[in-house]
């Protein structure tokens, strides 16, 4: 009995102990309001906030030095506020973070919700008033309210494409707040409207007192998921498969706002008569790249009006359907059309644009393990006969936009 109380006795002490040691540990990762990420408590850190942001640095980086106090600050500045954590990471001391979220350029700031990337980053500017703002404007709520069938059937006339409606208890049921979080993830990909209170009732006393959600606007009329609305991993999955375009149209007008959510372009540039060769550049994306469509963007484009890209490229529109990365830096040409019909090769093509061998190619590097595989050109074409000087760089940049 003495044996097994002192056991007891040292068990609990030696928990206490390691309690100790991870609050002390997890004190000294908090700068300020900003925490520091290691791979420790990167997974706690993440999931436990509706809002992260995250600051991938580089020590050799000087525009990183130069705003590493001014993020400093801005987490400060936000630490009061709710539900929103500002993460640093330190790309030399745990690469393995930067790795896990494809950083290959200093600094970039990336967002999380309920610990699922967002496809947009933030390309604002790199000061205190403009990174708070920017962070209350993301907690705002995402969700688009409704007042009954008339306003129902505005949203449906004025939409005209697909949107997901949710019918719920009120603003503060479970339901509504996993909802919300799915239309911060989306973050304008798929419009979310959702009626509550006296206004959802009918609806709700008509599926047996529960909480749905609905596809609208579709060729097959209204779709239920038929899944748990306080799932939310599994309705953003579901909203993403049905409401958000795998390949989308890049335009004039919403190129912009693409460019915005800060990742890399895969394109099809074709002839808008062409419709069959987008059919087969979107059913390809579907059989190779399902991994990919987080770190990159698939979209095409009518290669008419964007002919001028296509100069880059050292390609006319008499070359169409051409396919190329746009990866902000440079433009990659893949090689031939056709290609994509060979297994696994539109898929490694986006592999060496996160690996930096397009990059590499692009400025010379002479690589021997494929050579005979197609009859093409080099990955790259330079947009400036000067780059063809440059042999050596690091795979990696420092970027400084709108550093004030």
């Amino acid at each position: 009995a003495v044996v097994s109380t002192q056991s007891g006795h040292y068990g609990r002490d030696f928990k206490s102990i390691l309690r100790m040691i991870v609050f002390l540990l997890l004190v000294g990762a908090v700068t300020g309001g900003m925490i520091n990420l290691t791979p420790a408590n990167l997974d706690e850190t993440i999931n436990s906030s509706p809002l992260v942001m995250i600051n991938f640095s580089a020590g050799w980086c000087r525009y990183s030095q130069a705003l590493k106090p001014i993020y400093e600050r801005a987490a400060t500045e936000l630490e009061s506020l709710s539900g929103v954590k500002l993460c640093y990471a330190d790309c030399v001391a745990h690469n393995s973070i930067c790795s896990k979220y494809r950083v290959s350029k200093y600094p970039t700031m990336k967002f999380l919700r309920s610990g699922e990337l967002m496809k947009s980053e933030y390309r604002g500017q790199r000061s205190v008033e403009a990174i708070t703002a920017h962070i209350n404007s993301l907690m705002k709520d995402p969700v688009n309210a409704l007042h009954g069938d008339e306003e129902l059937a505005m949203a449906k006339e004025q939409q005209k494409t697909k949107f997901v409606l949710g019918y719920f208890e009120s603003t503060n049921s479970y339901g509504y707040n996993v909802f919300k979080g799915s239309a911060s993830v989306m973050n304008g990909q798929c419009t979310f409207y959702a009626m509550t209170g006296d206004d959802a009732k009918p609806k709700i006393a008509s599926m047996e007192g529960n909480e749905r959600v609905f596809l609208m606007n579709t060729s097959e009329g209204d779709i239920m998921f038929e899944g748990a609305v306080t799932d939310q991993p599994q309705l953003s999955a579901w909203v993403k498969e049905n409401c958000v375009p795998v390949v989308r149209e890049i335009t004039f007008e919403n190129g912009e706002e693409l460019t915005e959510e800060g990742l890399p372009f895969v394109i099809l540039f074709h002839d808008p008569e062409d419709q069959e060769s987008v059919a087969r550049f979107t059913q390809t994306v579907n059989e190779q790249c399902g991994e990919q469509k987080e770190t990159v963007n698939f979209l095409h484009a009518d290669g008419f009006k964007f002919a001028h890209p296509l100069s880059h490229l050292g390609k006319t529109t008499n070359d169409l359907p051409v396919i190329a990365i746009d990866s902000f830096k440079h433009m990659y040409l893949f090689p031939k059309f056709d290609n994509i019909k060979k297994s696994g090769r539109l898929r490694r093509f986006i592999e060496d644009l996160h690996s930096g061998r397009l990059h590499r190619e692009f400025h010379g590097e002479v690589f021997r393990d494929r050579v005979g595989e197609d009859e093409a050109k080099p990955a790259g074409t330079p947009d400036n006969p000067k780059d063809q000087k440059k042999k050596k760089e690091k795979s990696t940049a420092c970027d400084s936009a709108l550093i004030p």
